[in-house]
């Protein structure tokens, strides 16, 4: 009889403790199954965050390239490739592609420039947005002059979407008229002067709307 006594408290501490450990076996399960979506969705985030990373070093590698490109183009061509005012969003280009007086037409001349120049883009980095400013001389009334860098901007433009294959969704004009005079000459008198101002110049941006 006194051995069952004994027993009794035995027996009721190990259920006690049977039972805890259920309870904990219990909670931890609840609470894993509860987690499990929350490391799932961590795990895609993290792998989200290496995708990011990769593109954005594309991205850069990209950019980079473009701009070797762009640079050879300058020692080939001449011109001028310069990052300023941009904020690291893009290249004002510079490229000696000019108009004879009181034209729009694009020059035989230019046409390697302008193949060159579609080329480097649309081999580095072909998403880039171009936005085509084109200048007039100082010759002629303002509005004329506006109305003839828009042509010239636009004949730049058609040339390099219809014969150098480009994207015609991401390339924008810009008139520019007489704003940005490279001489004062007015080419009136000699109409090989003043051909600095008869010009073509290049934005070329990695992401936005440019000009229209």
């Amino acid at each position: 009889m006194r051995q069952n006594r004994v027993w009794v408290p035995m027996v009721v501490v190990a259920l006690a403790f049977l039972s805890t450990g259920c309870m904990q076996l219990v909670r931890q399960w609840e609470l894993d199954r509860v987690m499990e979506p929350v490391h799932g969705q961590l795990a895609d985030h993290e792998n989200q965050i290496a995708a990011n990373a990769a593109a954005v070093e594309a991205l850069q590698g990209d950019i980079e390239e473009l701009r070797n490109r762009l640079d050879r183009l300058q020692q080939e061509f001449g011109g001028h490739v310069s990052d300023d005012d941009m904020h690291g969003a893009g290249l004002a280009v510079s490229l000696p592609v000019h108009f004879d007086f009181n034209s729009s037409d694009v020059r035989t001349v230019d046409r390697p420039i302008l193949d060159a120049f579609a080329e480097a883009i649309q081999g580095s980095f072909p998403q880039a947005r171009i936005t085509v400013e084109g200048s007039a001389d100082r010759a002629g009334s303002d509005g004329y002059n506006m109305r003839l860098s828009q042509a010239r901007a636009e004949s730049v433009r058609d040339y390099l979407v219809q014969t150098a294959g480009m994207n015609a969704d991401n390339i924008s004009v810009a008139a520019l008229g007489e704003s940005r005079l490279v001489t004062q000459d007015t080419g009136a008198e000699d109409r090989q002067s003043g051909i600095e101002n008869r010009r073509a110049t290049f934005i070329v941006e990695w992401a936005g709307s440019g000009s229209n």
